[in-house]
């Protein structure tokens, strides 16, 4: 995959995408134990260099109901992703560079991202609201 179209088709041709925009696609996975997760994958321009990158993003929760300290500590150790926010939602996020993406380079991250979120999520609101 080299642009934002292949990953556009190869996701389309893979997943159910539940939502779409120019520059964003909406899907949602089933996970264990009856939960699901909303994954949103995000297409973004570096100022700097016009580099294309995505963020393969998930919500875990409102920042006000989350002990964020806790949850910081528990995200510094996972090897993929960071937390971010998205409005007022915090979100498990990992980003890579469009331009030499692999299908691995896409795949592994994406379901880390999924998995790691929806644990989150469980452990942080004891919920399944994302």
């Amino acid at each position: 995959m080299a642009t934002w179209s292949d990953l556009k088709a190869y996701v389309h041709n893979r997943y159910k995408v539940a939502d779409e925009r120019d520059d964003m696609m909406k899907l949602i996975f089933e996970t264990d134990n009856l939960r699901s997760q909303v994954v949103i994958i995000w297409r973004l321009t570096l100022a700097a260099n016009g580099s294309e990158w995505i963020h393969i993003e998930s919500p875990i929760g409102e920042i006000g109901q989350l002990d964020l300290a806790s949850l910081l500590r528990t995200v510094g150790n996972t090897v993929v992703g960071g937390l971010a926010t998205s409005g007022e939602l915090v979100t498990f996020r990992h980003s890579v560079p469009l331009a030499d993406l692999s299908i691995a380079e896409f795949e592994q991250p994406l379901h880390l991202v999924i998995g790691t979120a929806d644990l989150l999520e469980q452990r942080y609101t004891g919920g399944d609201k994302f």
